[in-house]
């Protein structure tokens, strides 16, 4: 077995003398196989590494940092805030941190409002290795020392998630 293979491969290697252009079509081929090999590894196969765990982790992320986002009560605003900027980053929690300071904040204690979010259902809608986009649908219940009876209101946003040191965190929360 091994005489015959040894002998294929002298037959082999004495073509590839006896015919450059076999030779280097040889090389072509093999070179373009590598390249192939390259680009799936590289282009393809991190997305199918983006399987049902991270699609699970990106949900659970996005109903997370929703009602957190939409949850607050004027008796604990540092507290509720500070859990919410938990689940940002980039420029929407910096958008966060300006409109909490300037709106929420004297609202809520002014008039006393009191917001909870449930979320009644959600779906990733796109999925990659670093970014997730949810489809998130809420009901938000609001309290206010003028309105002190419950006001119920249902809504949806499209919440965009980015991967940050393995945590998805917000980047943008954009009503649908």
């Amino acid at each position: 077995m091994i005489g015959t293979a040894r002998a294929w491969l002298a037959r082999a290697l004495r073509s590839l003398r006896a015919a450059p252009g076999v030779a280097a079509l040889s090389v072509l081929t093999v070179a373009a196989v590598v390249a192939a090999a390259t680009l799936i590894g590289s282009q393809y196969l991190p997305d199918r590494r983006v399987g049902q765990d991270s699609s699970q982790s990106a949900l659970a992320a996005a109903k997370e940092g929703t009602v957190a986002l939409l949850s607050y009560a004027p008796d604990t605003l540092d507290r509720d805030f500070s859990t919410a900027k938990a689940h940002l980053t980039g420029d929407f929690l910096t958008y966060y941190n300006q409109f909490t300071d300037q709106i929420v904040t004297p609202a809520a204690k002014a008039k006393s409002v009191k917001t909870s979010a449930v979320v009644v259902r959600a779906a990733v809608a796109d999925l990659r290795a670093d970014s997730a986009t949810v489809l998130v649908f809420i009901n938000q219940t609001t309290t206010s020392s003028e309105k002190p009876d419950p006001a119920m209101t249902a809504s949806s946003v499209r919440v965009s998630l980015t991967k940050v040191h393995a945590s998805w965190l917000i980047s943008a929360f954009d009503p649908v």
